[in-house]
């Protein structure tokens, strides 16, 4: 697996996507720099998943993190001063042990995921602050002002969605009653979080008010719907949906 830029107005269906990275290493999860000038991405080498950063046409790689544990799902900040991301380098078990192997609730996760904290990190790979204790969380990202932190958290068989200060404080659960939340993103204005739900049938997209009122199922329908995404102008959802193969699915965002 390596990272690939493409046109987004190309007509060629990806035929002409340009690779990025090269080498043995397995590379994932690429996120791109607020300015367009630089890419996070995860490598994996010996063995380990790192965060790495290099310019936005594949040259400079500079590794980030380092030592035991593995890092995963960099998320930049708005100002591109820092990236965020999920890490076990802080934990005091064997940081291998329970990777991919499925979480207490078998819905969501993995239990390497009940490790997990998260951290940020200067582009430079300087300056590593962690954010939290206690583990569990995963697929978190900064507010578009950069204040507040979405996530997922898991504790025991539950997987809910916390919102917090950027600095960790202020931990508040927004999912209520329901226990089978993941994938958390906000919308470009940051007062709404859409996410996914896993219902009678199956995982669903749902989406509600940053303090977690007002939420609204958006799809009902055959198959696993994960990982949603708002567009730039907040007008739609791309989301990833698995009925046998996994498929990219874009539809209406919700009105207010």
């Amino acid at each position: 697996m390596k990272v690939h830029v493409l046109d987004a107005l190309s007509a060629n269906h990806g035929s002409d996507a340009r690779q990025l990275t090269t080498g043995d290493a397995e590379d994932d999860s690429p996120a791109w720099s607020p300015d367009g000038r630089q890419i996070a991405f995860v490598s994996v080498r010996d063995g380990v998943q790192h965060i790495f950063v290099m310019a936005a046409d594949g040259a400079g790689v500079t590794q980030l993190t380092r030592g035991p544990g593995e890092n995963i799902h960099p998320a930049w900040s708005p100002d591109g001063s820092r990236i965020l991301f999920n890490t076990t380098h802080f934990a005091a078990a064997d940081q291998r042990s329970g990777k991919n192997v499925p979480s207490d609730n078998h819905v969501i996760g993995e239990k390497i995921d009940e490790a997990m904290e998260l951290a940020t990190i200067r582009p430079d790979g300087s300056d590593l602050r962690r954010i939290t204790t206690g583990g569990g969380y995963t697929y978190a990202s900064f507010s578009p002002d950069g204040q507040s932190i979405v996530l997922r958290r898991i504790r025991g068989a539950s997987s809910q969605v916390f919102v917090m200060n950027r600095d960790g404080s202020g931990s508040r659960n927004v999912s209520g009653d329901a226990t089978l939340d993941g994938w958390p993103a906000w919308s470009p204005d940051g007062e709404r979080i859409v996410f996914a739900r896993h219902t009678a049938r199956g995982l669903q997209i749902f989406v509600m008010n940053r303090d977690g009122s007002r939420v609204r199922q958006l799809t009902d329908a055959i198959g696993e719907y994960t990982n949603p995404r708002w567009s730039p102008d907040g007008t739609q959802i791309l989301c990833s949906r698995r009925l046998g193969d996994v498929n990219l699915i874009l539809f209406p965002a919700p009105a207010r």
